[in-house]
């Protein structure tokens, strides 16, 4: 086991994550035009030490959830999940657990040799974690869903890396919280934006302000 509990893996994950500046605070203007005091993106981690140490944390959170024990295949999408998908597997592997499959999907269909829809192994009757870095619309994820069961594969949730928990419409819910109604599946993040405001005093009254301007609409 490679953490004994969450805490200890999100205390670690928020270390990494900010001194890798995968997680940065500043003054941002998202995709979707909206402005946020931090941003959050895993594109840069290519070392191989980064690249080991994300794959233990998402190789530790998998180790906490009891559901995802006996799932054979860690799945990450076409691009961002290929990385967090083979480091998570060699995390495993090095920690006793070799037999996991990293696979993902491919962009573009081929016409020759290898004709798959998939890089690894597929077979009917798998059951796959699906890993990511963050939830926005859930397009992509969706999407990942239903390649896998076409495959015979039966999903049984995701981990990713952090929840921004912040509000998508005017039921409240989060993109989290309404992927998992959409979906039935569990999503687990290694990190929230609560574990901040929890931890960095000096960053909590500002993140706690930007989560309001959901309620209140403020851009």
């Amino acid at each position: 086991m490679l953490y004994p509990d969450f805490s200890l893996l999100r205390a670690e994950a928020l270390e990494f994550f900010v001194a890798e500046n995968v997680l940065t605070f500043g003054d941002f203007t998202l995709k979707s035009g909206r402005k946020s005091p931090y941003f959050f993106n895993t594109g840069s981690l290519c070392s191989g030490r980064q690249l080991a140490m994300m794959g233990r944390l998402y190789a530790g959170a998998i180790q906490q959830i009891t559901q995802f024990a006996e799932a054979p295949v860690i799945f990450g999408s076409a691009y961002k999940g290929i990385p967090i998908a083979v480091a998570t597997a060699t995390a495993l592997a090095a920690d006793g657990d070799g037999e996991r499959r990293a696979v993902s999907d491919r962009k573009e269909a081929k016409t020759h040799g290898d004709v798959s829809g998939f890089l690894g192994v597929i077979r009917a009757g798998d059951s796959a974690v699906i890993v990511d870095d963050v939830i926005t619309t859930g397009g992509t994820k969706l999407e990942a869903i239903e390649k896998l069961r076409q495959a015979g594969c039966t999903p049984v949730g995701f981990v990713i890396a952090f929840d921004r928990c912040e509000p998508i419409d005017g039921s409240g819910r989060t993109a989290r919280e309404s992927f998992q109604q959409e979906t039935g599946l569990p999503v687990h993040a290694i990190l929230s934006v609560h574990d901040i405001i929890e931890t960095r005093p000096q960053l909590a009254e500002r993140l706690r302000e930007h989560l309001a301007t959901f309620a209140t609409g403020i851009a």
